[in-house]
């Protein structure tokens, strides 16, 4: 049986990651830097509002707006770090600064699995004016 060269293996794993990293740097650069009145007004808008409120996460409205204050109120105080809130243990919101995008996670009510579905409603989409399309809930669209 021939044996596989090492050599091999390691250059061509060395080149998926500096293929990997050269793809993260690039969507470094062209990442939005936006200011804190866009981040406050993205979070707050009634698209991320309405997406958040149709998510089964078994934890009251009210509740689900609550962390989406704190969590636009971390997100200005450090908008280079991702950021999460944990509501009831469970579930928790966050925001993918790399993306502008938020995501949810939450375990399913009598399931064992565990959704984390995305945000729609990007702020790229929202500082581009896209705000007359209706957002939609996970796993749909």
């Amino acid at each position: 049986m021939p044996k596989k060269n090492s050599k091999s293996r390691n250059s061509s794993a060395r080149e998926t990651f500096l293929n990997a990293e050269s793809a993260k740097t690039a969507l470094l650069a062209t990442r939005l830097q936006p200011t804190s009145e866009q981040i406050i007004d993205w979070l707050r808008s009634p698209q991320i509002k309405q997406w958040l409120i149709k998510l089964p996460m078994g934890i009251p409205n009210n509740l689900k707006i609550e962390a989406l204050l704190a969590l636009s109120s971390a997100t200005v105080g450090t908008p280079d770090q991702d950021c999460r809130v944990v509501i009831g243990g469970n579930s928790a919101i966050g925001v993918n600064v790399l993306h502008w995008q938020l995501w949810a996670s939450y375990k399913l009510p009598y399931a064992h699995a565990i959704k984390a579905p995305d945000c729609p409603y990007t702020l790229k989409k929202h500082l581009s004016g896209e705000t007359n399309k209706p957002v939609l809930g996970f796993g749909q669209g």
